[in-house]
């Protein structure tokens, strides 16, 4: 890569417990000497895992990532807290001695498909123009907080790794549901109360954990960008919801200079399946991602183009 170009692409990061999602971005800023670095889904302080990091022009392309998610959480049943996690403090504190994983199971297959789930007191969700977590230390915890609608398409009880009242599950869903919150909600299911103790992500997306960079690899003076970018193109098509379009030379000219594409003149099928009433196209050319383009009609109108970048597919 020639130190001139621009840094582009995406890291998938493991995040240990006790650092934030911010310091990651921050270690990333200074290791590389770039400003824009964003992530792409918040991990708590306790939590750790997988942590998609965009560099430099992917930044813009964080919201077209594949939001299939995939937990292993431990939760204590028997106690309530303020932040539905162990580091919060106490509010209730029953025998769970009773409970039995049949019980547990049972109570779990609820929270299959799709749920109304209200968030933590404690999350960085704005209420108001402040994050509820700024409430709550404020001691304004009365604010009502929405429930959200989250997909939830497995959770499965990993026994030979629970010692009631303390058990393992592991959770695939869909973006914006809060682990701590399935924790909470599974306790009172049970009638005792419950909090998250431990908090793994094992995937988001097209990142997966087996794969990811530890920070202290990161950190060495020997690994360099091209060691870690993830070439955006490959990263984005995990997304199903994304069509993608090769194009030749004229035509990546035409998208680079933001021109409006004809669909059928590409061979795109008008009104391409989605997941949302908008679909979105990547567009190529020489296997390198060059714009995002929504489909209005017969029309591939560019939403995110992305020039002189730079990719190294690892």
């Amino acid at each position: 890569m020639n130190e001139s170009e621009p840094l582009f692409g995406f890291i998938n990061i493991h995040k240990p417990p006790g650092m934030t999602s911010h310091d990651v971005v921050n270690i990333v800023r200074r290791k590389f000497g770039i400003k824009h670095v964003g992530h792409g889904g918040t991990l708590d302080p306790l939590a750790e895992g997988v942590l998609p990091i965009a560099v430099g022009s992917a930044c813009r392309l964080i919201r077209f990532l594949a939001q299939k998610k995939i937990y292993l959480a431990g939760i204590l049943l028997g106690k309530q807290t303020t932040t539905d996690d162990i580091t919060g403090d106490v509010m209730t504190d029953a025998d769970a001695s009773h409970l039995r994983p049949a019980d547990v199971e049972a109570a779990l297959k609820k929270f299959v498909g799709e749920i109304d789930q209200v968030p933590p007191n404690f999350s960085a969700i704005h209420v108001d123009g402040k994050r509820l977590y700024e409430l709550a230390r404020a001691g304004n915890v009365t604010v009502e907080v929405k429930p959200r609608r989250v997909q939830i398409e497995k959770v499965d009880l990993i026994e030979e790794s629970s010692s009631l009242p303390e058990i393992v599950v592991r959770i695939e869903c869909s973006s914006g549901t809060y682990i701590r919150s399935i924790a909470r909600d599974l306790g009172f299911a049970l009638g005792v109360g419950g909090c998250m103790t431990t908090l793994i992500r094992e995937r988001s997306g097209a990142f997966h954990l087996s794969e990811a960079i530890l920070i202290e690899t990161l950190r060495k003076d020997q690994t360099v960008a091209t060691d870690c970018l993830l070439d955006p193109l490959r990263v984005l098509q995990e997304n199903e919801a994304l069509a993608h379009c090769p194009v030749d030379k004229q035509t990546a000219i035409d998208v680079m200079h933001g021109k409006i594409l004809n669909a059928q003149a590409l061979h795109l099928p008008v009104h391409l399946p989605g997941t949302t009433q908008e679909t979105y196209v990547l567009i190529s050319h020489e296997s390198k991602l060059l714009a995002v383009c929504v489909l209005t009609g017969n029309q591939l109108k560019p939403e995110v183009v992305i020039a002189n970048a730079v990719t190294k597919d690892r």
